[in-house]
């Protein structure tokens, strides 16, 4: 009994150093998967960049610690149809590990004197995919900015700490560190619904524009509606 008991354990604790292995990532995503501005045409539909309005910069500390989880941040502002102004940013980091924890929206926004409401979670849905998003309204003085994000691990979205983790473990299974994104649209506006209508609307366009292997790095794998 004892040797059987002995056997046991030991097998236990090389099928424990086995997984240890087998999560120990070792490889990293492809450089070239950095160059995301690339991936975002600045011209699109109805769309197009405004070069004449730039996007408030984080404040020094706030962008201190984007700097440490994020490799590269693109931020631009788009004239709509409508004469209106959308706001994208996308943060891109190289190796989404534990302790490069995504940056929520609702802290950085606090963090630089906004007084934050209305934080829920919501789906973008475009045919039959469905993207998990957060949206809420940001506010400073008079300036009132209604925003809607969401983060990306690997090739999937992300919402919630469980889901980051299960995609984590998933990706290290195979020997693998995922990068991920923040992509994050806004607008100035007091209209929250308007502005979220807005926010899909735009993200519909976008991706419509974009090579469906490079959307499906922005909102997860997808099948492009078909025509008519």
């Amino acid at each position: 009994m004892i040797f059987w008991r002995s056997v046991a354990v030991a097998v236990a604790m090389l099928a424990a150093a086995g997984l240890a292995i087998a999560m120990k990532p070792s490889m990293r995503a492809d450089k070239a998967r950095a160059n995301i501005d690339r991936l975002v045409p600045e011209r699109f539909g109805a769309w197009r960049v405004d070069p004449t309005l730039i996007p408030i910069a984080p404040s020094p500390d706030v962008q201190a610690n984007l700097d440490q989880i994020y490799d590269k941040v693109v931020s631009r502002a788009y004239l709509g149809p409508n004469g209106g102004h959308v706001m994208l940013s996308i943060a891109y980091g190289g190796e989404q590990n534990d302790s490069l924890k995504a940056h929520r929206q609702e802290v950085c926004y606090t963090a630089q004197g906004f007084q934050v409401r209305d934080l829920r979670p919501d789906e973008m849905h475009f045919g039959a995919h469905v993207i998990p998003v957060v949206r809420m309204v940001a506010q400073k003085g008079a300036r009132v900015e209604p925003v809607t994000y969401w983060f990306t691990m690997g090739d999937e979205v992300v919402l919630t700490r469980s889901a980051r983790l299960l995609a984590q473990v998933k990706h290290g299974l195979r020997g693998y560190i995922p990068d991920g994104m923040l992509v994050r649209i806004s607008n100035i506006s007091t209209d929250p619904q308007a502005s979220f209508a807005l926010h899909d609307s735009f993200v519909r366009d976008l991706i419509a524009a974009m090579h469906a292997q490079h959307a499906a790095r922005f909102v997860g794998p997808f099948k492009p509606q078909q025509p008519g």
